[in-house]
């Protein structure tokens, strides 16, 4: 008995982000039947902005963020819109600890960044984010993904090579 081909199926739960007035919608990105859809909440229901073929959609991913590029717009889809407002407070009270020169607090701040990175993560996942990445790919979409790894390690190396280049230009400066 064989079974017929069932195209890869998947949705990611999101919000999705509106330039014109800074907030996040309640969306859902769809890939099935080789197509692949965005619905936005609105006080009326579910609104289909698209259903296209997968081969017309470029899917980007970085952390916990998908972009969908369709016809050169771009729909920028996240897993908890949250993490970013929280990300900026923290990043902002840690600025303050620095200045005030209070590192047990500084450290505290450094500790919830990680746990909003892990939560952020954590909602990537639960939302169906890895799921949609590989059925968007095996429909034919054309897909990258940056995930927190090579995003922790490209922050390590700037931050390594800022060192080093203040280093030098201190070693510089006083031997002149």
């Amino acid at each position: 008995m064989s079974f017929p081909y069932q195209p890869p199926a998947a949705q990611f739960d999101a919000a999705l982000g509106d330039n014109a007035t800074g907030h996040y919608l309640p969306a859902r990105a769809e890939v099935a039947g080789g197509f692949v859809s965005l619905w936005v909440a609105s006080p009326s229901g579910w609104r289909q902005l698209f259903s296209v073929p997968a081969h017309e959609v470029t899917v980007k991913s970085a952390a916990q963020r998908i972009t969908l590029v369709v016809r050169g717009q771009s729909y920028p889809l996240l897993a908890n819109p949250r993490t970013v407002r929280r990300s900026i407070q923290y990043g902002i009270a840690g600025g303050m600890a620095d200045i005030l020169d209070k590192p047990r607090f500084e450290m505290g701040v450094d500790l919830a960044r990680g746990v909003n990175v892990a939560g952020s993560a954590y909602a990537f996942q639960q939302r169906g984010g890895p799921a949609f990445l590989a059925a968007a790919k095996q429909s034919g979409a054309q897909t990258s993904r940056l995930g927190y790894g090579p995003i922790l390690a490209i922050g390590c190396a700037a931050g390594l090579a800022v060192v080093v280049i203040v280093t030098l230009i201190t070693v510089v400066a006083i031997n002149l």
